[in-house]
């Protein structure tokens, strides 16, 4: 098993995770407790534009996973 440490790491609500995903929504519910910036709201809002223009240029976890091994290899 891998331990990170986090600095400051305190305002996470809870410190055991279900998987990678579970780990990145808790991320992501306290960035929203943050206000962002509009200038950062700007950047996310054109990056959402980009990838809603191009639905079919996406790839699958599986596809992702089964590239990282190829590299590995």
């Amino acid at each position: 098993m891998t331990t990170i440490t986090i600095e400051n790491g305190q305002a996470l609500s809870r410190t055991k995770f279900n998987n990678w995903e579970d780990f990145q929504i808790e991320l992501i519910l306290m960035q929203e407790k943050e206000e962002l910036s509009p200038e950062h709201i700007k950047i996310l809002k054109s990056r959402e534009k980009i990838a809603d223009s191009k639905p079919d240029n996406r790839l699958t976890w599986e596809e992702v996973k089964a590239g990282i091994i190829r590299k590995n290899v």
